[in-house]
C-alpha cells in the first residue's frame, strides 16, 4: 500500500493515546493522513501527539470522553473547525474486563457497555453528517471475542458483539450514500506494559501474558481494511480460524472454550 494512500484525509481515532489506537495512528500518518488523536488522559494523549509530531506527521489531539454525547460532539466539532472535514472515524476506544458473570458488579458491566458500545455510538452519531459529505469511512474495532461469547468476559463479548449489529444496521441504512461502514475483529494483540483490565469488583489488574501479535501488525490490518473499504475483516490466522469455527462448527467451538476454561482454572488454583 502506498505511503500516500491517505494523503489529505482527516482521520479521527478514539482511544489512540496508546495501544492499538496509537499504532493505527502512526500507520495512517505514515501514509499521509492528518490524524486526530483522542483519549481521556490528557498527559498521555499529549505525549503521543509529540511522538508523532517529531516523526513529521500531521497530528492533533482532542481530549474527551466518548461515553458522553456532548463530549463526542465536541471532539467532532473541534476536528471540523480545525480541518474543515472528516474522512474516517475509527471507533477504537474500549476496555477489557475479566471475571465470572455471577461475580460481576452491575456497575462494572455497565461501565464496559458504556465504553465499548456507547463510546462508539456517540462519536458515530456526531460524525455521520460529515462522513456523508466526504463519502468517508465509519469503522468499528471489535474483537474475536465479538464473534462468539468468551467465558470470563461476558460484558466484553456482549459489547463487542453489539458493534457487529450496529455496523450491520448502518451498512443497510447508509447504502447508496457513499459512506463505507466496516467492522474489524482484532485478535490477541500485545498490550502496553502498564495496561490493566477490570476485575469483577471494579478493581484493575495487569493483563496476563498470552499469545499475542504486535500492535503494528494489527494496525496494518486495520489500515488495509479502511483502504479497501471492507465491511468485515478478521485479522490474523487465529481470528480467521475462530470465525470459521463459529460459522461451521459452533458446538466444537463450545468444547474448545470449555476445555480452555477448565485448564485456566487448574492453572490458577
Amino acid at each position: 500500500m502506498g505511503r500516500n494512500k491517505f494523503r489529505d484525509r482527516v482521520v479521527i481515532i478514539t482511544g489512540s493515546s496508546r495501544g492499538i489506537g496509537r499504532a493505527t495512528a502512526v500507520a495512517l500518518a505514515e501514509r499521509g493522513a492528518t490524524v486526530v488523536l483522542n483519549g481521556r488522559n490528557r498527559e498521555r494523549l499529549e505525549g503521543t501527539r509529540k511522538i508523532l509530531a517529531e516523526k513529521g506527521c500531521r497530528v492533533a489531539a482532542v481530549a474527551g470522553d466518548v461515553t458522553s454525547p456532548q463530549e463526542s460532539r465536541r471532539i467532532i466539532d473541534e476536528t471540523v473547525k480545525a480541518y474543515g472535514r472528516i474522512d474516517v472515524l475509527i471507533n477504537n476506544a474500549g476496555i477489557i474486563m475479566r471475571g465470572a458473570f455471577e461475580d460481576i458488579r452491575p456497575e462494572v458491566f455497565q461501565q464496559v457497555v458504556q465504553v465499548n458500545l456507547l463510546g462508539s455510538v456517540y462519536p458515530a452519531m456526531a460524525a455521520l453528517p460529515f462522513l456523508r459529505e466526504t463519502r468517508g469511512s465509519l469503522v468499528f474495532i471489535s474483537s474475536i471475542a465479538g464473534l462468539r461469547g468468551f467465558p470470563m468476559a461476558s460484558p466484553y463479548s456482549a459489547s463487542k458483539m453489539a458493534l457487529t449489529a450496529l455496523a450491520e444496521s448502518l451498512k443497510v441504512e447508509l447504502a447508496g450514500s457513499g459512506v463505507h461502514v466496516g467492522v474489524v475483529y482484532v485478535s490477541f494483540t500485545e498490550n502496553d506494559p502498564d495496561k490493566k483490565v477490570l476485575s469483577a469488583d471494579g478493581s484493575t489488574t495487569p493483563v496476563a501474558p498470552s499469545f499475542q501479535v504486535s500492535q503494528s501488525r494489527t494496525a496494518r490490518g486495520i489500515v488495509r481494511s479502511v483502504a479497501r473499504r471492507r465491511f468485515r475483516t478478521l485479522l490474523t490466522p487465529l481470528g480467521k480460524l475462530a470465525g470459521l469455527i463459529q460459522w461451521a462448527a459452533p458446538r466444537f467451538g463450545d468444547r474448545l472454550l470449555i476445555f480452555s476454561l477448565r485448564r485456566m482454572n487448574r492453572l490458577y488454583k
